[in-house]
């Protein structure tokens, strides 16, 4: 609960900037959660907020042909 109010809080400082910018889903897959976010720089956030609080190890990848990002959180 705590991390994902830390998800939130971190959507809402994206949202007061750049409105469009949002968490579209979450889903629980097994112990793993999917967050699902309108732009690539929102997912960035999230990911660096979540290793600034809890570190643990973040890895990001760009995709090369998309405007896409995945970013992986865990500790």
């Amino acid at each position: 609960d705590e991390i994902m109010q830390l998800v939130r809080n971190e959507e809402a400082r994206a949202k007061a900037e750049h409105p469009m910018e949002r968490i579209l889903a979450t889903q629980q897959e097994g112990s793993k959660t999917v967050v699902t976010t309108t732009d690539v720089h929102v997912a960035r956030r999230i990911g660096d907020a979540l290793r600034h609080a809890y570190q643990g190890a973040l890895e990001i990848k760009y995709s090369p042909d998309e405007y896409l990002v995945r970013v992986f959180w865990s500790r």
